[in-house]
C-alpha cells in the first residue's frame, strides 16, 4: 500500500473504466478505478434541452413581489 501512494504512476496509466486492487500484506485494501470521460455535449444539444425545458407550461410567478415579500 505504501508503494502505491509513494508512486501513483500505476493509477495514472489506467485506461478509463479500468481498475486495480491495492493490497496490504496480501489482503485487498482498496480498489482504484479510473472514471470514464463524460460525453461532451454540443452547443446545439444544450440549446435543444433548454428549449424543451422552457416549453413546459407552469404557473407564472411574480419574482419581484416574491422578493419584496421575503424582505419584510
Amino acid at each position: 500500500m505504501e508503494k502505491f501512494f509513494g508512486s501513483p504512476d500505476v493509477a495514472l496509466s489506467l485506461v478509463p473504466g479500468q481498475s486495480i486492487v491495492v493490497t496490504s500484506a496480501g489482503k485487498p485494501e482498496l480498489i482504484v478505478t479510473k472514471a470514464p470521460q463524460r460525453p461532451k455535449r454540443t452547443a446545439a444539444q444544450m440549446r435543444r434541452e433548454a428549449r424543451a425545458l422552457l416549453k413546459t407550461t407552469g404557473h407564472k410567478v411574480d419574482t419581484v413581489a416574491l422578493l419584496r415579500e421575503l424582505r419584510k
